[in-house]
């Protein structure tokens, strides 16, 4: 039985991730026929469908999901023992790709990462914490830094800063006057809430539940810069970890207490490309600069 080539996979994953045959040629720098050739043959080994077409666009058949993230894997690994053959020393070329849901605890370790190692690309992506885990379980995100309650077993986590859960809204709004909330206080109130994606909410609803607490969502976004905007035109009150907004002029940043909920902000990675190089020195670096995440609310 033929087994699958590298020139298929590779030209599985160009697809899946452009999700049109001529970008994937551009992409590989080969022909569109010799794209659809590696496809065809591809999927003939494989037996099922792998791509669904519509028209000129192309996109993942839900059952090979997983294919495709062993696909990725397995490119990943391969990439990584190309890169040791020819330089064992240095980290002079590549790209690493990275999921963040705050930006602004991120910044001080994608700063001091682009300084240390110039000659590296780097991708990024902002989005929902589960979001963003299920990106790098899929293989499109080579590290995301995310906000869960309990590390991800099925990746590899290294804790970056333990943070509160703050509620901000417009300036001047009288339920952000005493300087901090309580649980209670949130019952029936028009609030904005990140999409059911966002591990900061799951974390909110669950001991919304537990307390008999109504959360009121009049809108749901899935941007900080939208919940901003919302919070700030005084549609409703947000919920945030304590430094990813600060108050300023046009909102008000309060924490909530009774019962202070706290969240952890990981950086994960898939266990199988934790020791790579280029995201083994992200690791290094952000265990360096974790402590300069700043952003901590002036909480009294």
């Amino acid at each position: 039985m033929p087994s699958v080539t590298l020139a298929q996979m590779r030209a599985v994953e160009a697809l899946a991730r452009t999700g049109k045959f001529s970008r994937a040629a551009e992409d590989l720098g080969i022909s569109q026929p010799s794209v659809s050739t590696q496809i065809q043959s591809f999927e003939e080994l494989c037996r099922t469908r792998i791509f669904i077409r519509d028209g000129h666009n192309v996109s993942i058949a839900p059952s090979a999901l997983d294919l495709i993230a062993k696909i990725r894997v397995t490119l990943k690994c391969l990439g990584e023992v190309d890169r040791v053959i020819a330089d064992t020393t240095s980290l002079n070329t590549g790209t690493v790709s990275i999921g963040f849901s705050a930006h602004r605890l991120i910044m001080p370790i994608l700063t001091a990462f682009v300084r240390q190692y110039p000659a590296l690309r780097l991708t990024t992506r902002g989005g929902p914490s589960l979001e963003l885990a299920d990106a790098v379980l899929r293989g499109e995100l080579d590290v995301a830094a995310i906000s869960q309650v309990a590390p991800d077993s099925r990746l590899s986590s290294l804790l970056l800063h333990q943070s509160r859960v703050a509620i901000y809204g417009r300036k001047g709004d009288p339920m952000l006057e005493k300087g901090r909330l309580t649980l209670a206080d949130l019952d029936g109130q028009d609030m904005v809430l990140w999409n059911k994606s966002s591990g900061t909410r799951t974390l909110l609803e669950a001991a919304a539940a537990k307390e008999g607490v109504r959360l009121k969502p009049v809108l749901e976004v899935a941007t900080l810069d939208v919940a901003y905007a919302a919070a700030a035109a005084g549609i409703g009150l947000a919920i945030s970890i304590e430094g990813e907004v600060r108050s300023d002029d046009h909102i008000d940043v309060v924490p909530l207490v009774e019962p202070e909920l706290a969240i952890g902000h990981y950086l994960v990675t898939l266990p199988e490309c934790r020791d790579h190089a280029a995201i083994q020195a992200f690791f290094e670096v952000a265990k360096d600069h974790a402590l300069e995440m700043d952003g901590v609310l002036p909480f009294n």
